[in-house]
């Protein structure tokens, strides 16, 4: 069926509640098992002190730094699939994963050799020789295991944007019960174990990562599956098709060039709160961690954005993608509106869970409140543009985020952080204001509603 048949088909009504929820609530979960692996890494290392805590962190956020351009720029994945599944375009999907698979191989291969050469920097921007040696130490860990991630990315991309968002849920539960298994043994080594402290993190959770890759290529090419018979799995291995592939890259550069900016910039505050000292860093860790917990429940509801705008999209349904998109963003605020209640309730209990040093639960305790509100414009936001990516509306957004981030951003923390000695309560004002002001422009772009005039369909299958 093309998207001209389906356009003169019955109207369908707006996705319900339970529609909406049925497809968001296992991306959420997915999603949170994604950020459990640094969370555990983060609680279990805290056990070894503030020092060892604060470099898993920073490691942690410098590999999701550079490592975001590609993954933002994969996430193009779910928007093509989802609008060609709604075109009745199904066996189209594969050959989008194909050619998926293709860019992850390259994105990931120089991604990867950007984070090697880039292990020297830790010990040049100014941090202490004990935090760098150790940040060090734990990427290269990581490292081993990095091809995993921009593969089950791809792979996760195209079941999300078909909609089928259980499987990836139980993958990644799976791979996080790998994670925690891997990490009580080869961080504190009991019985035959060694115990690899900082490096036994970076292990678990570079072998939790490849067991994620094994367990989607499983799934998603099972000789008499349903991908493989519906929906063009077997395609995978078609030649590289340059004309999709561009319009692939056009949609999805913009989506990777932005979530890198937004990452570098937090990259940049997380460098500033350094200098301030051991303490604010790991409260800082901590702080961001917890907040992680939000971030990837309304990505998770993003992205259930951009299937249902994607899908609805690709039946000519631009109505029904509207009003998908405005549910997805009422979902997305109560999630977040019940995290800030428990920040502010729940402050130094949640502190407690991932450190047991006192100046540090000190610290994050004072900044859990201002993580509260960020929450919630980081609801909009997120929410917002998971909507537009799903119509393809990529280039706009970019623009908004890099003016954002940069140029208000980043000038704003540091005068806060250091200059005014706000410290690490300063950093987070800064970016809480700086976030709000994304979440305005986001929210605007999409009730505006330009975005409907998009499309990444471009002929019948």
């Amino acid at each position: 069926m093309s998207r001209a048949q389906t356009a003169t088909s019955p109207p369908r009504s707006t996705p319900s509640w339970r529609e909406i929820i049925l497809l968001a609530a296992p991306v959420v979960i997915s999603k949170l098992s994604f950020t459990a692996m640094g969370l555990v890494d983060t609680a279990m290392v805290g056990r070894l002190g503030a020092t060892a805590q604060g470099a898993v962190g920073l490691a942690h956020t410098w590999i999701f730094t550079l490592a975001v351009l590609g993954l933002g720029l994969l996430g193009v994945v779910n928007t093509f699939v989802s609008q060609h599944h709604g075109a009745g375009q199904p066996r189209e999907c594969g050959r989008i994963l194909g050619q998926g698979v293709r860019v992850a191989v390259l994105v990931g291969g120089a991604t990867l050799a950007l984070l090697y050469l880039s292990t020297p920097l830790f010990h040049l921007v100014g941090l202490g020789p004990a935090v760098a040696d150790l940040a060090s130490v734990y990427m290269a860990c990581r490292l081993i295991g990095f091809p995993g991630v921009f593969g089950y990315w791809v792979y996760n991309g195209f079941l999300e944007g078909l909609g089928r968002t259980r499987t990836p849920m139980i993958i990644a539960l799976v791979a996080n019960g790998v994670n925690i298994l891997l990490d009580w043994l080869l961080i504190f080594g009991p019985g035959p174990f060694p115990a690899m402290g900082v490096a036994g993190a970076g292990l678990a959770t570079a072998l939790s990562n490849l067991f994620m890759l094994a367990a989607f290529v499983i799934v998603v090419h099972a000789p008499k599956g349903d991908y493989a018979r519906s929906f063009g799995a077997r395609r995978v291995h078609e030649p590289l098709d340059l004309e999709l592939t561009t319009r692939m890259l056009r949609v999805g550069l913009p989506m990777g060039v932005q979530f890198f900016m937004e990452v570098g910039a937090y990259m940049v505050f997380t460098i500033f709160i350094g200098w301030v000292g051991a303490a604010a860093l790991a409260a800082n860790q901590v702080t961001l961690r917890l907040m992680s917990i939000s971030f990837m429940s309304t990505w998770g509801i993003g992205i259930a954005a951009t299937t249902l705008v994607g899908r609805h999209l690709g039946e000519g349904r631009p109505d029904v993608a509207a009003a998908a998109g405005q549910r997805t963003l009422t979902l997305g605020l109560l999630t977040t509106a019940g995290c800030a209640v428990a920040f502010v309730v729940l402050a130094r209990p949640l502190a407690s869970l991932f450190s047991t040093d006192p100046e540090v639960i000190r610290i994050a305790v004072l900044l859990l409140p201002v993580a509260a509100a960020y929450q919630i414009f980081d609801g909009v936001n997120m929410v917002s543009y998971g909507a537009l990516r799903g119509a393809g509306d990529t280039r706009w957004p970019m623009w908004a985020v890099a003016a954002m981030s940069w140029g208000v951003g980043i000038p704003l923390v540091y005068a806060l952080t250091l200059p005014l000695g706000l410290g690490v309560f300063g950093a987070w004002l800064g970016t809480l204001t700086m976030v709000a002001g994304m979440a305005v422009l986001l929210w605007g772009r999409f009730k505006l509603g330009r975005w409907q005039q998009h499309s990444v369909v471009r002929s019948a299958g």
